[in-house]
This record gives C-alpha cells, structure tokens and sequence, in this order.
C-alpha cells in the first residue's frame, strides 16, 4: 500500500485514559537489549570491521567504533545475547579462545557457511564492556551426545562442554579453566556472566538434534542442578517457544524449580501468505497481538506451575523476550545474511513490539531483540564507503530507551491505560489473532490505537511518557489523552514518526527519508486531559511533565 496516492479516510475518534495510580508493574531496563548471532554480517561486518575499513573506525579493541557509540549512547542497551540463535546448536566454544592462529575453521551447520572463530568467548566479554552492556551467553543445547566425524562435530554440546564454559567465565579458585582465562585474558578477575540460557529452539526441526519437550525438560533439569554447583549466582533461561505452545507449558511445570527466567521468541511479519494482496500492511502492524498473547499466556502457565509445584518451592519466574523484531522472512534470508531492508510499516511494528513489552511489564524482565546489525537488524553497515545506517525501526528503539527507561532515583512504572478506539476487522498474520478477536477482556482487540505509557516520578520534575501508534492506513486520529489526578506542568514534547507512504525507507543515499521530528506544545495547568492529533500510519511520543492536584 502507498498512503500518499490512496484516498485518505475521515479522522478516527479515541481516548486514552491514564491513571498513574494505576501501575501495571516497574519497567526493567533489561528490556532494552539486543542480541548478536554468528549470522552473514552480524559479526564479522558489523561489530567486527570489515576488512577494508578505515582505522579511524576501529577501536583499540578492534571493534566497529561506530556500532559501539550507537549501542552506548543512543540505544542504551542493557544486556546483549551471544552466541545465537540457531548457530549455538553446532558451536564448540573451546574452538574460539587462545591464539588466534590456532583456532580451527569450522563448517557453520546452522546457516550453511564457515565460522573463523576469530570473534570468542574472550571477544565478547571485551566487547560487552567496551559497549558497557551486561553479557548473556546461550549454550550449546542440552544433549547426552556429541559425536565426532573426520569433519566436523555431529550433534550438539555436552553438559561437560557447559561446565567448562561457566568455569572458564566466572572460576575464582585455582582450577584448569579459570587459569586458561587467566591465561588468555591477561588479568586474574573472573568474567562474571550472569546470564546463561539452557540452548536454543530446542523444539525446532532446524535445529541440530532438536529434542521433545519431555526430553528438553529432563536434560534442562540435569544441567541446571549441575551448572549451579559451579556458580550458585547465575541466571538461569529456559528455552521455551512462542508462550502459546504446550512445549512451553511442559517445560514450565518441570523446571519451575530450576530456572529464573523463561524465554520465548517469535516475530511479526513472519509467514506465508499472498503479499501481493493488499493486506499485508495490516498483516505486519497487527502481528504483535500474537507477541502479546504468548505473554499472558505464559504469564498464567508459569503460575499453574508454580501452584503445582508448590509456591514455596519454585522461583518467581518471569519472561526473557530474547528473540523478537518485524522478519519477513522473503526478504531477510539466509542468502543474503537476513538484511532486510525496513520500512515505515516496520517501524510501526516496532512500536508496537515495545507495547507490547511496556503493557506487561509485570512478567517481561528482559527482551532482545534480534538482532543488533545486519540481520535483521536497526542497524546496517555498508562496505565502500565506511557508513552506519539507521534503519527505520532504530528510531522506536531510540525513543522508548531513552525516554520510558527508568533511573534509579527516579524508576519507570507502566500504566494501565484504557484505550477507546475503532478496531481493525479484517485478516491477521497469525490468522488465530482474528479468529479470537474479542471473545473476552484479554482478547487480541487489534485496535487502531495502540499505547502504552509509564509514570516516572521525580523530585525535580514528575512526568508521565505516552507511546501512541496510529496503526490505520489511511485515517488520522484525534486522541484525548485524559489524566486522572494529575494535569500539566507547562510545556510538554512531542516527537513524532510519519512519511505520506508506508512504504518509505532509508537508504545509505538518502539515510533521513523516515526520522524523528520533535515539537513542543502546553497543556494549560488544571485541565485533566490534552489533545493530540496522531497522523495516519504514524507513532508518536508524548513526554508530559504533570503535578499532582
């Protein structure tokens, strides 16, 4: 669809009701984090320089100076995942520390390349602090089997392999592999990583040695028991599905007592369909209401187990999103790395995606999204000449970090807001999103207004952030926000995504087509409510300072 040649629609009515009394729960910062995979240009491209970059772009480290400013200073991440993704299931991590002369060339099982080993466990621990990001490590999948060929290794890692990896990271004490980091790394102080997740899509075909959920389960439980004997301290990441599986309540009821936190993935766009129908606009905005419900779903399956289990027995598991982002998987394939070229619809997408985490703050601790450069990614890097792009969905990345991140003396809470709006009827990707539409409260609503807004209280200066997407095609929308207990503080920003067509992209020769404009407006103190008028196929963002009346 092209907006700026179809016929626009009259305007839409809504409201958005905001009660900061209303909390939904604290916003974890750790939901602004990435995910890097040895995946085409992710690594070696991306945050590695490419072989003809300019030193000028290469840190002392020997990493993308570019992509490490982007990370720390405008997405803000917290955590950043590694290895993968699907690459962890044939990768030997033993392969990719020491000299880098002697690490072994190995074929890539997952993606049907070949893996240098140049970038390491060592590597990335370097890298994460350079970045000033907290590392997670994904291990190889739990298996019994690891069998050797002249070639290369068949199957996955063993719970031996994993053993060795958390000692080499974190060992204090005077044992083989602490030493061999000591070694490698030149300085005695253990890595400290303290997020470890039990593989990756265990349930998938794709996977190499994929498991059932029972066998999962039982593999899972042995190696949790036995990785916490060598670092009590560590967090613990089940690999579940999409929330809305029986794998994931499976793994749920048997590893309640043994994992901190439960991962699920999945991606909006993602799936057959006629792309050529004319509906594939609203296919793609809409996809998140899937997101969504794997979220409630999860959240009520991890309370089933915890009752069945026993309260007192289990842990207070919450969800690791570490796997997520607009993929369509036409565009972004493994010939070509995953580059997907995003455009507006993407980046709707994607502000909703963050929706979606701010809405269930509760139960989301942590989502990644996949992945950070490249493959499919906000950020892409060109060869000749040395750029970095920002894609269109950085900007909703930017936006929600840096304005709806909570601080320590000043924490984000989110909000239970109420939406009245028209709804979009028509065909979703997945179509259940459709056929379960509005049968109860919780319920995918597929409304064309869609928001989310935090309250961060202050001493200086309270204010509460309103993320507002207006997901119609074609119509405007005249919004009241309307605040209860509170009203405004003078001025208050507005910065704003919008391009007459949705299918508008930015190139590395015109980088600024789909950006942020900023404005600023007043809300008269002692009125209880704004109004705002969100253009269609838009996102917005409101930073409201408020007082209490």
């Amino acid at each position: 669809m092209n907006a700026d040649t179809a016929q626009r629609a009259a305007s839409i009515d809504a409201a958005i009701h905001i009660d900061p009394r209303r909390q939904v729960g604290q916003v974890d910062n750790r939901v602004f984090s990435s995910f890097i995979e040895h995946l085409g240009k992710c690594i070696y491209g991306g945050v590695l320089p490419y072989k003809d970059d300019g030193t000028e772009l290469i840190n002392e480290s020997g990493f993308r100076r570019d992509v490490l400013d982007l990370v720390r200073n405008d997405m803000k991440l917290s955590v950043v995942r590694w290895p993968g993704g699907n690459f962890v299931s044939s990768y030997r991590w033993k392969d990719g520390i020491g000299p880098m002369e002697l690490r072994p060339r190995r074929p890539e099982l997952a993606w049907g390349s070949e893996e240098s080993n140049q970038f390491g466990t060592d590597e990335f621990i370097r890298w994460s602090r350079d970045a000033n990001v907290e590392p997670y490590i994904c291990l190889n999948s739990p298996s019994d089997e690891w069998i050797e060929s002249d070639h290369y290794a068949v199957g996955t890692g063993t719970l031996e392999d994993a053993l060795d990896w958390v000692e080499y990271c974190n060992g204090t004490g005077n044992t083989y592999w602490a030493n061999k980091r000591r070694e490698n790394s030149g300085a005695d102080a253990p890595y400290n990583v303290k997020y470890w997740g039990l593989g990756n899509e265990m349930y998938g075909p794709w996977t190499i040695n994929n498991l059932t959920a029972d066998e999962y389960t039982r593999k899972a439980q042995q190696w949790a028991h036995a990785l916490k004997l060598v670092d009590p301290s560590i967090t613990l990441i089940s690999s579940g599905q999409n929330g809305y599986n029986l794998w994931d309540a499976t793994l749920l009821q048997g590893l309640a007592k043994f994992v901190d936190l439960h991962s699920i993935h999945n991606f909006s766009g993602f799936g057959e369909r006629d792309r050529s129908d004319g509906k594939d606009y609203e296919r793609r905005v809409f996809g998140t209401e899937a997101a969504e419900k794997g979220i409630q779903i999860t959240r009520s399956l991890i309370d089933l187990a915890r009752i069945e289990n026993g309260p007192e027995k289990t842990k207070a598991i919450k969800i690791s999103f570490d796997e997520w982002g607009p993929w369509d998987e036409t565009k972004g394939t493994p010939a070509n790395g995953l580059e997907q070229h995003y455009d507006l619809t993407d980046c709707l997408a994607m502000a909703s995606w963050f929706n979606v985490f701010i809405r269930n703050a509760d139960i989301i601790a942590m989502a990644n999204n996949a992945q950070l450069v490249n493959a499919i990614a906000p950020v892409r890097i060109l060869t000749a000449p040395n750029q970095l792009l920002k894609q269109t969905t950085f900007y909703p990345y930017y936006l929600f970090s840096n304005h709806m991140r909570g601080a320590q003396d000043s924490p984000s809470f989110s909000l239970n807001v109420h939406v009245d709006s028209p709804s979009y009827a028509g065909e979703t990707l997945p179509t259940w999103i459709g056929g379960l539409r509005d049968a109860h409260i919780q319920s995918p609503s597929c409304k064309w207004i869609d928001s989310s807004a935090v309250f961060i209280p202050s001493s200086e200066c309270a204010r509460i952030v309103v993320s507002v997407v207006n997901r119609h095609p074609t119509s405007g929308a005249n919004v009241d926000i309307k605040f209860m207990g509170y009203t405004g503080d003078g001025m208050y920003k507005t910065y704003s995504i919008y391009h007459p067509s949705v299918d508008a992209a930015n190139t590395f020769e015109s980088p600024n087509v789909v950006t942020v404009s900023e404005a600023q407006d007043t809300w008269n103190t002692g009125d209880d409510k704004i109004r705002v008028v969100v253009k269609e196929h838009s996102f917005a963002m409101f930073v409201i300072p408020v007082k209490h009346i």
